[in-house]
């Protein structure tokens, strides 16, 4: 399994709300800000995962995602979180 992070060394969106998700994202480093349709703003921190349930069921996601800077991520595709749900079940 090939995994290759993502560093961002400013803000950038890297979701918009509506859109279903191809990846989602382990927070090595830095954090993610999320905006809902009434402003509504959240920070998801290292070590933290953003659209886990969305990629798994190809449901839209309801807020955008921004990336700060110095945010590194992880993205997580479903064959990739097939695989971890494989081991786990093995242990």
């Amino acid at each position: 399994m090939n995994m290759q992070t993502q560093n961002f060394l400013k803000t950038t969106k890297i979701h918009y709300k509506g859109m279903i998700p191809l990846v989602a994202y382990l927070i090595i480093n830095g954090q993610l800000e999320t905006r809902d349709s009434k402003g509504n703003i959240k920070n998801i921190s290292a070590g933290e995962m953003i659209g886990l349930k969305e990629v798994w069921h190809h449901e839209p996601l309801h807020f955008d995602i921004d990336t700060t800077p110095g945010t590194t991520l992880l993205p997580l595709d479903k064959s990739m979180l097939e695989r971890f749900k494989q081991v786990l079940l093995e242990s």
